[in-house]
């Protein structure tokens, strides 16, 4: 897969936080890759094959919504 395959989806300041996105994202079968420079910090992309506008929706109705600008 090459980088032009993924969507950004969020960029997170705490890697925790990160992961339970991205296993919120995962029980909706919506499948992601955690990227960093920096151990505590992560961006959250998504495959381009998927809509990223559902990706937001699953986001927005956790407890996480707050992170969605």
């Amino acid at each position: 897969m090459e980088s032009h395959d993924l969507k950004t989806l969020l960029t997170v300041d705490n890697r925790l936080i990160a992961e339970d996105i991205q296993a919120i994202l995962e029980e909706h079968e919506i499948y992601t890759i955690l990227f960093s420079d920096n151990s505590a910090a992560s961006i959250i992309s998504t495959y381009s094959g998927l809509n990223p506008i559902e990706a937001i929706e699953i986001v927005l109705e956790s407890q996480y919504n707050e992170l969605v600008q």
